[in-house]
């Protein structure tokens, strides 16, 4: 089992973040969902939206960028309701998914882009 494995913690470098984000405004003129994720991959395209430690080399980190995730979200979106053609904007989807976070979260995003409704399930709180 896992007892008595230590787990090496992924160290992130200054390098890593080098760059000075910018924000986007909080005014209520972009919307949160998809509007954030696309603000940040025009402004912020290479800096890093999520870390996690890598597959190949637990030393090292690796990065899923803010463009990169904008990106997964437009597939999803364009996967579930290419060019909004079928059904319509509003419509409301249930959503059961067993992921990691970041999948859920690019899943949520992209069906939000696609014009859907999403409604989150739980068997835990159900």
């Amino acid at each position: 089992m896992l007892e008595g494995k230590a787990f090496p913690i992924p160290v992130l470098r200054s390098h890593d973040m080098s760059a000075t984000p910018e924000f986007p405004p909080l005014d209520g003129s972009i919307p949160p969902l998809p509007g954030f994720a696309d603000f940040h991959a025009e402004h912020n395209p290479d800096l890093p939206w999520a870390l996690f430690q890598s597959k190949q080399d637990p030393s090292k980190v690796d990065r899923i960028t803010y463009l990169e995730f904008a990106r997964a979200t437009h597939r999803l979106a364009h996967a579930v309701r290419p060019d909004r053609k079928e059904g319509q904007d509003g419509d409301v989807v249930g959503v059961v998914i067993h992921c990691d976070s970041v999948l859920y979260l690019a899943t949520l995003v992209g069906l939000v882009r696609a014009g859907l409704v999403v409604r989150k399930h739980s068997f835990i709180s159900s």
